[in-house]
């Protein structure tokens, strides 16, 4: 039997509104949460006091696994990006899901795996580059992964690790080149997908 299914059979719904935050840095986990409709966020604030989004989970993805395995608080907050529904399954049923299906267990660690190396790649795309190729980096990797969402200034710069004010600038930037279009307001439309990957190749 597969792990989600696993997970499936123990869950309780719970249904959180946008903005609505799932749980808090410093909180002690008691569980795992899969998401079944929606999108989450994990944003971690650094010593300067700036938020950054770390990642974001679609239908199917879990969270909140990292602190609840190490022994740990949680290290960022989780928030309902948009209308979202997810599974709770506490600790003590985890536990025994893993003891009882050991199969369900290497698969688990098959998931970290992968989730690892996206974070590293994340995290090694963006050491060299410039605040403008790593905004381009975040248009593209948003709008090719969460299509249906509109997302704010604020929240693309979460995402690529610098401020509204730089986001704002660039993407003016990048509309006087013929790149973008964001006449629709928060709508932010490519125009010319191959000139934005060359501006997010840039260091």
């Amino acid at each position: 039997m597969q792990l989600k299914e696993l997970l499936d059979k123990a869950q309780t719904l719970r249904r959180f509104k946008a903005g609505q935050v799932i749980f808090e840095a410093g909180g002690e986990p008691q569980g795992l949460y899969k998401v079944h409709e929606g999108l989450i966020k994990l944003d971690s604030t650094s010593a300067s006091g700036a938020a950054h989004t770390l990642r974001l989970i679609g239908p199917e993805g879990l969270v909140g696994y990292r602190a609840l395995f190490a022994g740990e608080n949680y290290y960022a907050t989780a928030i309902a990006v948009e209308e979202s529904v997810l599974s709770f399954v506490s600790k003590n049923e985890i536990l025994a899901l893993f003891r009882d299906h050991p199969e369900a267990a290497m698969q688990f660690l098959e998931f970290l795996s992968r989730d690892l190396r996206l974070a590293e790649s994340k995290w090694t795309g963006q050491m060299d580059k410039d605040a403008a190729a790593r905004i381009a980096d975040a248009l593209l990797f948003l709008q090719q992964n969460f299509p249906q969402q509109n997302w704010t200034r604020k929240e693309i710069a979460q995402w690529a690790g610098t401020t509204p004010e730089t986001v704002i600038r660039t993407l003016a930037t990048f509309e006087k080149e013929g790149i973008i279009d964001q006449s629709s307001g928060r709508t932010i439309q490519i125009k010319n997908r191959e000139l934005l990957l060359s501006k997010s190749a840039e260091e």
